[in-house]
């Protein structure tokens, strides 16, 4: 009954495209540091991750009925005219079965007037996600970002249940978030977990993600879920001196060795001085160290200060079929635990495609089957929203017989300090290095005047490829993020024209008529790239 599955797109046909770079900023892993670090770990925790591809392909044919599908619900023409068009020229009509073709107009109608009630509109599109199941079925979901919500800026997702007839693919179901729809519902679950409900439901506004779109599953099932796994599953928080706070989620592979997203994970360090894991009851424990890692599949596994919690019991991701159920133990409040469910679209290569509406908080979470077994966990390629991602758990299952054959005190690891002082050199051993950075770079350090406007130690500057890498020292040792150490240099970029695209996760984007400028946080360290558009 449903699916999902994203690409970016970058060719739009109606509206202002929005460009993305040739390098993904959000996976980009600048130093090439992050194999070097997880091989220097014990290799009997090797992670095989052979057949797992996390590869996101995108089907033309839906992406540009989904262009148009877009680009006539954001029209100037009146509700009536929308309907009539959307009747007769997109609706779905069935040759079997009048009752899909009926719910098929009453969903059209609901989604057009959410539209029009809440004055909708966009200036662009930055992705459009597809994916096509059960043969005749497809999902197309579209990001839209900075668009307007009764006048206000709202990320928005469109998203649209496709099905094919005779005459190709029509629309059967649209809906749509955004997000103070989802704020509400996040807030709401987290009100109810303060209380002690722990029993939660599916976000239910006009989305997939409501009883009467999913297989339901009964309040029992749900208690019996809950507590048969709740001590299985933990809150990750990161904190440092200014009080700030990261969080992530993660589950029990091991007594007292956590496992959760390794891009996550390097999150929350870089923005952190101390790191800890929070259970069901209450209960806090440090974080000891790293015990194993796997980049492309986005996993690490942390071990604990003590041998606690209760190991997950993995299952077989490839025994749940499209529209089986999944579901999902954390915390939304980083204090009390809920249960939330959703279901698979897809599951692919093990890469799980699935209706779940996500939080940012939640990436790292353990997705249980209907049997309580952990097949999946949730990776952040698309919060927010309706779509989600998870990888397959299948890979897990020989660690955790490993582990589970080693006393808790014989299992390596290394110290969260080691690895800060082992991703990078220590700042007494680097000398500053200019590796090819000659008379063939000098337009590139004009962008911005860049030596001059950021007062930091250099540490190295390489130029390759057309692309200027800085990496300077941040001496604040944690106080101040390097993000904070720019404005100078934020400040000659906009007065040279360049335009802010894109600031998340420890990074701002400019982008001028010929360069774009990469400027990152990472632990201890800035890194300032520059590169040809």
């Amino acid at each position: 009954m449903k699916k999902i599955i994203f690409l970016l797109i970058i060719s739009l046909s109606f509206i202002k495209i929005s460009y993305a770079f040739d390098i993904d900023v959000d996976k980009i892993d600048i130093h090439a540091k992050s194999n070097e670090v997880i091989n220097s770990l014990n290799k009997s925790y090797s992670i095989s991750v052979d057949g797992f591809d996390k590869r996101i392909i995108n089907d033309e044919k839906i992406s540009n009925f989904t262009k148009e599908l877009v680009k006539e619900s954001l029209s100037n023409k009146s509700y009536d005219e929308l309907y009539k068009e959307f009747s007769k020229k997109y609706l779905y009509t069935s040759e079997t079965n009048g009752a899909d073709t009926l719910s098929g107009a009453l969903f059209i109608q609901m989604y057009l007037e959410m539209i029009k009630d809440k004055k909708i509109e966009a200036d662009y599109i930055k992705d459009i996600r597809t994916v096509s199941f059960n043969e005749k079925d497809a999902l197309s979901f579209v990001y839209l970002t900075d668009a307007k919500v009764e006048g206000k800026s709202e990320d928005l997702i469109l998203a649209f249940w496709l099905k094919e007839n005779s005459d190709g693919y029509k629309l059967f179901f649209p809906w749509l978030t955004y997000g103070s729809n989802l704020e509400n519902y996040y807030n709401e679950v987290a009100l109810k977990e303060e209380n002690g409900n722990i029993i939660g439901g599916t976000y239910n506004k006009l989305s997939l993600n409501s009883d009467s779109q999913l297989q339901s599953i009964s309040d029992e099932k749900l208690k019996e879920i809950y507590e048969n796994n709740k001590n299985s599953n933990v809150s990750i928080t990161g904190m440092n001196e200014t009080g700030v706070n990261e969080y992530g989620s993660g589950f029990i592979l091991r007594k007292g060795i956590v496992a959760t997203t390794w891009s996550n994970f390097l999150k929350i360090l870089n923005d952190s001085n101390y790191v800890y894991v929070s259970d069901v009851d209450g209960n806090t424990y440090n974080v000891s160290g790293i015990v194993a890692a796997e980049a492309s599949y986005d996993v690490v596994l942390l071990k604990l200060e003590k041998e606690v919690l209760q190991s997950v019991k993995l299952g077989n991701s490839k025994d749940v079929k499209t529209n089986d159920n999944l579901i999902m133990i954390n915390s939304k409040s980083n204090d009390n635990f809920s249960i939330s469910y959703g279901a698979l679209i897809k599951n692919e290569n093990g890469r799980m495609k699935n209706l779940f509406t996500l939080s940012d908080s939640d990436v790292g979470s353990a997705l249980y089957d209907i049997n309580g077994n952990v097949v999946g966990f949730t990776v952040a390629d698309m919060v927010n929203s309706d779509l989600s991602y998870a990888n397959s758990t299948d890979y897990l299952k020989e660690l955790q017989s490993i582990l589970e054959l080693q006393t808790f005190n014989n299992i390596k690891a290394v110290s969260l300090e080691n690895f800060k002082t082992s991703y990078y050199q220590n700042d007494s051993e680097e000398e500053v290095q200019y590796n090819n950075t000659g008379q063939e770079s000098v337009e590139f350090k004009q962008v911005g005047d860049v030596l001059k406007n950021i007062d930091l130690p250099l540490l190295k500057a390489s130029f390759k490829d057309n692309i200027l890498s800085l990496r300077y020292r941040n001496e604040t040792e944690g106080m101040i993020s390097s993000i904070y150490l720019v404005s100078d240099y934020a400040k000659a970029l906009e007065e040279d024209g360049y335009k802010k695209g894109y600031e998340k996760n420890n990074k701002i984007i400019y982008e001028g008529k010929k360069y774009k400028v990469v400027i990152k946080n990472d632990l201890d360290y800035l890194i300032i790239l520059i590169m040809e558009k």
